[in-house]
């Protein structure tokens, strides 16, 4: 049919998105699957318009939660303070698409659905404090991440506190610094008043430059950037010890085996 011969995709409980890429298979290959199809067995059943129709939204909605869990699942650079403006997002998405009036019956039950399960995933992110904090002292973000103003607010308040806890010793060993909390609140302010950087500049970067200028909140930051959104990266470690114990390779020690796991990413 002088079309690129592409393969069938299967749904897979354990793999993300693979629901979208099997639907979506689905939809480029439509004519000469139904061609196929037909002539295998013309008596098979096969989908009315109307249910391709209702494949194509379910696609279309699927769709941002793909581009999500890839954006959300590198580990080349920061995540974890694209967390709450992307599950804001999506919902936000999500809810657009409940207000559309003419989507099928079948569809809608799905984005009700998922307009549920966001919310009780997501709800009150903007209260998980290491999320908060991460994406405030994320440059390109900041406040303007937060749906609520309030937890943004909050959030502002609760990074200078990480002082605290050694207040005493810091104002010890620098008698000119009479209250450390104050000085990284002033700091935190500083920062906050700085432009938004673009949103595919990096932020460490960004931070490398700044780092003697708020250099308080710069030992906070380094706390909080480094964490990753998702379980992506740990799991793809798993997959390539998987490749490196084979059957001709499955007397390595665990000594051996945790060096070359160390090493198969970091070179």
């Amino acid at each position: 049919m002088g079309q690129v011969q592409l393969r069938m995709k299967q749904d897979v409980a354990t793999r993300w998105n693979s629901t979208y890429y099997m639907l979506q298979r689905v939809i480029e290959i439509k004519e000469p699957l139904v061609s196929t199809l037909a002539l295998i067995n013309p008596l098979l059943p096969a989908l009315t318009p109307e249910e391709w129709d209702i494949t194509k939204e379910v696609c279309d909605i699927l769709k941002p939660f793909e581009e999500v869990t890839v954006e959300m699942s590198s580990e080349s650079f920061v995540t974890g303070s694209k967390a709450i403006l992307m599950a804001r997002g999506l919902q936000r998405i999500v809810a657009h698409r409940q207000r559309n009036p003419s989507i099928h019956e079948p569809v809608k039950g799905m984005v009700n659905f998922l307009a549920a399960d966001l919310e009780k995933r997501f709800g009150q992110v903007e209260r998980v404090r290491v999320l908060a904090e991460t994406t405030l002292l994320g440059p390109r973000f900041k406040k303007h991440a937060f749906v609520n103003e309030r937890n943004a607010e909050e959030t502002v308040k609760s990074v200078p506190q990480f002082w605290a806890d050694f207040e005493e010793r810091v104002t010890t060993l620098r008698p000119g610094i009479q209250n450390p909390i104050t000085e990284a609140m002033l700091e935190i302010k500083g920062f906050l008043a700085e432009p938004l950087i673009p949103r595919k500049a990096d932020p460490l970067e960004w931070w490398r430059v700044r780092a003697l200028v708020y250099h308080n909140v710069c030992t906070i930051m380094k706390t909080r950037l480094c964490i990753v959104a998702t379980s992506v990266p740990s799991e793809r470690v798993f997959s390539k010890t998987g490749q490196i114990i084979t059957d001709r390779r499955n007397r390595l020690s665990p000594s051996k085996m945790r060096e070359l796991v160390f090493l198969n990413p970091n070179l």
